[in-house]
């Protein structure tokens, strides 16, 4: 996600990024560093806390960074920072062997526990100047974009597996109250049905999403979709796997059921930005801005 913003983008100098890009092609990771847990998440527009400051020709960084997803696994660390000489946030690029930078291991959740989203430390890390590759023009440190989109991909997929699993447990589950399997059975069915309604569903406003990012001519304004894409996806993916264990039954609480960690990882989808609300509200100005630009109730009767 984040290579593909970068190299679209074309964000940084062109020759770091080319510098950068033999790394990429020699297996380097990177993600970017924003969140800290003072300012939640980036889009709602907090300040970061993490600071640098110039010293004899170079950059200090000093900070913590939240939920740094892969953190134990990184090459390369695109950590956002308050700059107080230009009054705006900048992107740092930091390698894993800058002396100053640790990882603490705290990440102690119950979903998504595999993505290793461990807080970032770091403790008078010095960087070249050239290191501040990115002064983004939006105020958050953080932008939607096409990339964006592999996030409900994500829950699309976990969707998709716990519906997979509880499909074949319908057409292999014979109790000896019935002939045949629970397949056969209306209210299974129902659930069956449902499940693939929401999964249409999702598909439709991911892949659409998607298709309009990839039109050059519409590609610009597809922020309202992108958030939408997101809250359909992520909420019927929620949907999807409580249908699936509602079919499945009891046998979907064991630990050695897949059912009950889809049921835990779907739920991390509400917590990714953005966030339900920010979409509805977006949606709520556009729709106002759109009725004021066209001058109200006067412009519609004329």
């Amino acid at each position: 996600m984040t290579v593909g913003e970068l190299f679209e983008n074309r964000f940084w100098d062109s020759d770091k990024l080319a510098v950068f890009a033999d790394e990429v092609n020699n297996g380097a990771i990177i993600n970017r560093a924003v969140s800290e847990m003072a300012t939640g998440s980036p889009i709602r527009g907090g300040r970061s806390e993490t600071s640098a400051t110039r010293a004899a020709g170079k950059w200090v960084i000093n900070g913590r960074k939240s939920y740094t997803t892969c953190s134990p696994e990184l090459d390369y660390f695109l950590t956002s920072a308050w700059i107080e000489e230009k009054g705006t946030v900048g992107f740092f690029l930091i390698p894993k062997e800058a002396e100053g930078l640790t990882i603490e291991e705290n990440w102690n959740v119950i979903a998504m526990r595999g993505t290793g989203s461990h807080d970032l430390v770091l403790e008078n890390v010095v960087v070249d100047e050239s290191d501040l590759v990115e002064i983004p023009s939006y105020h958050t440190g953080f932008k939607l974009n096409g990339w964006g989109l592999l996030i409900p991909a994500t829950y699309l997929g976990i969707a998709k597996a716990a519906r997979d699993n509880a499909l074949e447990f319908a057409n292999t589950h014979s109790p000896n109250s019935i002939k045949g399997t629970i397949a056969q059975l209306p209210n299974v069915q129902a659930l069956l049905g449902e499940m693939d309604l929401e999964l249409y569903k999702a598909r439709f406003a991911l892949y659409g999403t998607a298709e309009a990012y990839l039109d050059e001519d519409r590609q610009r304004d597809i922020t309202n979709e992108a958030l939408v894409a997101k809250h359909i996806v992520t909420n019927s993916a929620i949907t999807v796997v409580d249908k699936a264990m509602r079919l499945v039954g009891a046998k979907s609480l064991q630990l050695t059921n897949p059912l009950q960690r889809y049921y835990r990882d779907v739920r991390a989808g509400l917590h990714n930005p953005p966030m339900d609300d920010l979409t509805i509200l977006k949606l709520a100005q556009t729709a106002i801005q759109q009725y004021e630009s066209k001058g109200g109730k006067d412009n519609e009767n004329e």
